[in-house]
């Protein structure tokens, strides 16, 4: 038989307050227990602390797929007899409890939490047994999230995201119609923790079946940007805001209460003061389908939100660089390639302001965001990028002409974009301490680079760029 090792779990007594909860405080309840502490379980105790049981999120999540609801009492679901440990055995290193049949118990993943109780029956410590020819990472024990499903994950930004989850040590599942092919995620399908659903976000019953198991949902799946949305306007309804609010019910419903909505800085249109910098606060101006969809999904998270379920809301900052699922409708990527290709660019008006943000960066926020407290995180608006990545679009063109020497720029004033806005990122800074690595030069040297060794030499192909490929469709 293997050999079982013991060791304590440091929890804070904050921690250790938030773990426990009343028998007759209802499931939800319960999961918000679970959620602030993250080890996937909350201590019963009756109305004289005494522990008398355990819930896990599973309890929870099998007990809504039997059509018991949330606010049902805790005491209908709870675990009665548990594995649980007495403080005055820890001088003979625990024996008692490994002389008991626990092996079977043990995941092999994560091991067997178990409390430790005094005389009194009152919980003092949580232990985490394990077998000891598996190597042993406490801090990944007391995690918040530990499977994440990735709704979009096939596109420009899910493509780089799910690699990066995956090396952070996430499970992944993606939900994805496959709009523009399984070629971005493709030899991720040999990944051990990784699994790909195809299907549709506008189908109830799919979208509630890539629920199950799972700790947090990133919502990316959309009809991005303005040209793409406006072919169809009301398929980009269906798609962008149906469907999204679907997917946040479906979340809250199965109790996943982390979910990560990727929003739009365009949402903020045009602003007033041009040059100021626009916090979260700021009041939101949406110029097109795309952001007023957006606008539109984040006011149907506020009103979905309850003590446990408040979305974290993302507004993301002009994405640039190199993906799986390459796009070359993006700016800085569209005037390297023209650059290059073409040595010509074309600037409509150029004084507009454009918050910029490279993909792997991008990614990494989320990263930041599923690592944290949740408490830090739920019902909060961050804007994510960097304040010096704020750039107008005439010094985008600048730049790619420096480092693509011969480079003609045209500037066009009959057609100009109206929307202007330079963004603020200093909360995402200070509650995540995220901060872009990657500035527009260095993502511009990037997409040279590789476009310099032959890459993307099919670069014309309407699969490169949202609007082209679906006005095809």
């Amino acid at each position: 038989m293997t050999r079982l090792e013991v060791r304590k779990i440091a929890l804070t007594p904050a921690q250790m307050e938030k773990l426990q909860v009343r028998q007759d405080q209802s499931m939800r309840e319960g999961m918000a227990a679970i959620d602030y502490v993250g080890l996937g379980l909350a201590l019963v105790v009756n109305e004289r602390n005494k522990v008398v049981g355990l819930l896990t999120d599973g309890d929870i999540r099998r007990a809504i797929l039997r059509g018991i609801p949330t606010d049902a009492p805790i005491s209908n679901v709870m675990n009665r007899s548990p594995v649980i440990a007495r403080q005055e055995d820890e001088e003979s290193g625990w024996r008692e409890l490994l002389s008991r049949d626990v092996q079977r118990l043990i995941s092999e993943e994560v091991g067997l939490k178990v409390p430790v109780i005094d005389r009194d029956d009152r919980v003092v410590n949580m232990l985490l047994l394990r077998k000891q020819d598996r190597a042993a990472d406490i801090s990944a024990i007391v995690r918040p999230v530990k499977c994440v499903l990735v709704v979009g994950g096939a596109g420009y930004l899910g493509s780089v995201l799910c690699r990066q989850l995956l090396q952070r040590g996430y499970r992944v599942r993606v939900l994805d119609s496959l709009l523009y092919g399984v070629d971005p995620i493709a030899e991720l399908e040999q990944t051990p923790g990784f699994e790909l659903v195809k299907a549709d976000i506008r189908h109830l019953e799919q979208v509630a079946k890539a629920m199950k198991s799972v700790d947090a949902v990133i919502h990316l799946a959309a009809i991005v940007g303005d040209e793409a949305s406006r072919l169809d306007p009301e398929e980009t309804i269906e798609a962008n805001y149906l469907a999204t609010r679907v997917v946040a019910e479906v979340s809250r419903y199965y109790q996943v209460n982390r979910f990560i909505f990727a929003s739009t800085c365009s949402n903020y249109g045009a602003s007033c003061e041009p040059d100021a910098m626009l916090s979260e606060s700021a009041p939101l101006n949406p110029l097109s389908l795309y952001a007023r969809m957006k606008v539109e999904s984040e006011q149907a998270f506020r009103e979905l939100e309850d003590e446990n379920f408040a979305p974290t809301i993302f507004r993301m900052a002009t994405l640039f660089g190199l993906s799986p699922r390459m796009r070359f409708d993006l700016v800085v990527n569209n005037f390297c390639v023209r650059a290059i290709r073409e040595k010509v660019i074309t600037v409509f008006g150029g004084t507009q302001w454009r918050p910029q943000l490279h993909v792997s960066d991008a990614a990494q926020a989320f990263v930041k965001c599923l690592d944290a407290p949740i408490e830090r995180v739920r019902g909060e608006v961050f804007n994510i990028g960097g304040n010096t990545l704020n750039s107008r679009i005439e010094d985008i063109a600048k730049v790619v002409t420096e480092e693509v020497p011969g480079t003609r720029v045209i500037v066009q004033n009959e057609k100009v974009d109206p929307r202007s806005y330079r963004v603020g990122f200093d909360k995402v800074e200070r509650v995540l301490g995220f901060r872009p690595k990657v500035n527009v030069r260095d993502g511009v040297r990037e997409i040279v680079e590789a476009l310099k060794a032959g890459r993307f030499s099919d670069w014309p192909n309407p699969r490169y760029s949202n609007a082209m490929y679906l006005g095809m469709s």
